[in-house]
């Protein structure tokens, strides 16, 4: 089961608004040439729609279900999870509007799912005769950008977050007195972040905060 978290909250509503509802109309309206190639595909969950470094041969429209985008790391083999995608979105797209020959990640359903499958040729044609679905492809970039974006963010913020806490778990008296330049230096962040984190761990009432003192709140 699948922990919700605010960007997978933001993205379905941003989705299923903004999205699907302009997929659906774009598909009932794209040209008898191209509709008529179109297929749609049940997926079970664990399926692996798409593999790194195969032919890129189709663009998927999700229309139901949740995937994991995932790439192949090259110095350990691992897979590492990059992005997740929703309903509305539209898969194997940038590797297409990009000319490159094979997918470059893989994506695997995590759910029960069904996805409209569109060859490449049928795709650039239907890029070329309608404008709006270039508009469309737009905004989801840009969108995944900014909420991608607010996710790493996030992450150095948590990173931040516990290198703070254990400097203080290690000192005898629990605090710091630094500058917060200087603190945010030693931590390799800036200000800006360093002020989020202590924001958030004060909230939490995990530290408390005069001047430059920052003192590690123990449990009695």
């Amino acid at each position: 089961m699948m922990k919700e978290t605010p960007f997978r909250e933001l993205w379905l509503k941003f989705s299923e608004q903004e999205l699907l509802p302009d997929v659906d109309w774009l598909f009932r309206h794209a040209p008898p040439s191209v509709k008529n190639t179109f297929c749609t595909i049940h997926l079970q969950e664990g399926y692996k729609l798409i593999h790194q470094g195969t032919e890129n041969l189709y663009i998927y429209i999700i229309i139901e279900g949740e995937f994991v985008v995932n790439k192949l790391a090259f110095n350990n083999g691992k897979e590492l999870a990059l992005t997740l995608c929703y309903s509305g979105e539209f898969l194997g797209e940038m590797e297409a509007l990009c000319q490159q020959k094979n997918y470059h990640y893989d994506v695997i359903a995590l759910t029960e799912a069904r996805v409209i499958r569109i060859p490449s040729d049928s795709f650039f044609v239907w890029v070329s005769q309608d404008h709006r679905l270039s508009i469309l492809l737009n905004r989801q970039l840009s969108k995944r950008s900014l909420i991608n974006g607010e996710q790493r963010l996030m992450t150095v913020v948590d990173s931040i977050e516990k290198n703070l806490l254990y400097i203080l778990t290690q000192l005898s008296t629990h605090q710091i007195r630094l500058p917060r330049e200087t603190l945010a230096a030693i931590l390799g962040t800036s200000r800006r972040h360093l002020d989020k984190v202590l924001f958030r761990l004060k909230e939490q009432e995990v530290i408390e905060q005069e001047g430059q003192i920052i003192l590690l709140i123990t449990k009695k």
